[in-house]
């Protein structure tokens, strides 16, 4: 079958870029191939069933929040579809604790990540790790490695001594929340997405244009067209987009033919795909009191009186090979420019294979907004390309086979990012 363009996956990027395409750049020639019989990727609802009851429970194993600064595309689509979300109040949670890091101890951690960003500029790129033991943060009792633990391994789903201190902590830093929701829409959150995509493919989401329970085994950019070979047959187009994540690419779930060449490998390969483990129990009643001094005194006896589960959830993203991770991270000796290309199409005569996804955007890598945001930008230029034969030149930076004291890309805006604090939680739409 042969079409002007091919999305290959029906996630948050999937949907957004068919969306762009066809609203703003009146591109209709379009396929759309998701693995899954449903749309919405990473944004995945799970059920938690009381077999005693009937009642079942939609629970969340992707994306979760809704964060960013004010008004934003996923609040807007938040809004527009009633999506049900609930303020995130940090501070009112329930915790098991021996006793709370004092106030010096807790200065020490945040002072010390101010006066470091502060000189950030002047080092070479360092771990998480390396960059809070100059801080003289270094965790020796178990209340500090959990204050460490709920800063960083909670946020980023890896250990400090992985993450790059000026790129992944330094743009978590960078990220003020004015809006922080946690869904709880029993649609799910895919439902704001679902909903985008029957606008485009029909209420019954029957529309030719696209193709559920479709597994996608490789694609050939060996001719002067590119074929993308599936479990069901394979699909033509001079335009196929790649919004697989970075975990599957680099389990090479899905073959390239001829390999992809080595400058887009090694980005692929550099960067990290983390895995945010959230496990849901149902139980038969509620165990625990509203009240807060009540909570604490069945908390404190809680093992002797919880009852046994009902239903439990365990996701197992790294394991699934439609995903291979949760989100992506940005790991220690990363460039800016393997960064760069890993978000840059591969061409090949007039056929191109573009790339988009959470992890290629620079700004929201690791975000649902990042995802979506990356679905409007590369349909931008696919559209610009169809309409107006005006394809953009692919900024590739050749093969990096060193790493030099500082990125020859220094910031995209030229300057150092500036001081910024990052917000309590995981990360955006996790």
């Amino acid at each position: 079958m042969q079409s002007q363009v091919i999305v290959l996956g029906g996630g948050v990027a999937g949907i957004s870029l068919v969306r762009t395409l066809i609203n703003d750049h009146n591109v209709t020639d379009i396929l759309l191939l998701e693995a899954r019989p449903e749309l919405g990727g990473r944004a995945y609802t799970e059920t938690l069933v009381n077999n005693a009851t009937g009642t079942v429970t939609t629970v969340e194993k992707g994306c979760n929040w809704i964060q960013g600064p004010g008004k934003e595309p996923i609040l807007e689509l938040a809004d527009k579809w009633g999506l049900q979300t609930a303020r995130t109040n940090y501070s009112d949670s329930a915790w098991w604790y021996d006793h709370f890091l004092d106030e010096q101890e807790q200065a020490v951690f945040t002072e010390g990540y101010d006066d470091f960003i502060e000189h950030a500029p002047g080092y070479s790129d360092l771990s998480v790790r390396v960059a809070t033991s100059i801080m003289d943060w270094i965790p020796v009792t178990p209340v500090q490695k959990a204050y460490e633990y709920w800063n960083i391994d909670f946020t980023f789903a890896q250990p400090p001594e992985d993450c790059s201190f000026a790129n992944a902590f330094g743009q978590e830093a960078g990220i003020e929340n004015e809006v922080d929701d946690f869904v709880i829409d029993q649609r799910g959150f895919k439902y704001i997405f679902v909903q985008e995509a029957k606008e485009l493919f029909g209420q019954d989401l029957d529309d030719p244009r696209l193709h559920l329970d479709t597994t996608v085994r490789q694609i050939d950019y060996s001719g002067d067209q590119i074929v993308v070979r599936t479990d069901k047959g394979d699909f033509s187009a001079p335009h196929v987009v790649s919004t697989f994540s970075v975990g599957v690419l680099q389990h090479q779930d899905v073959q390239f033919k001829p390999q992809l060449p080595d400058w887009k490998k090694e980005a692929i390969f550099t960067f990290a795909m983390a895995t945010y483990q959230k496990i849901f129990i149902l139980f038969d009643r509620k165990f625990w009191n509203d009240e807060q001094a009540e909570a604490m005194g069945v908390l404190r006896k809680m093992y002797d009186d919880v009852p046994e589960p009902l239903d439990i959830v365990v996701p197992r993203w790294h394991a699934d090979p439609l995903f291979r991770g949760s989100y992506s991270n940005w790991p220690l000796g990363v460039l800016e420019e393997h960064h760069a290309n890993l978000g840059q199409p591969v061409k090949k005569g007039d056929a191109w294979i573009h790339f988009a996804g959470e992890a290629t955007t620079y700004e929201m890598f690791g975000y649902v907004n990042g995802a979506w945001d990356s679905g409007i930008s590369t349909a931008n230029a696919i559209g610009q390309c169809i309409n107006k034969g005006d394809c953009p030149d692919a900024k590739i930076y050749d093969a990096l086979k060193t790493c030099p004291q500082e990125s020859s890309m220094r910031r995209r805006d030229g300057a150092p990012r500036a001081p910024r604090r990052h917000h309590r939680g995981p990360r955006g739409g996790k």
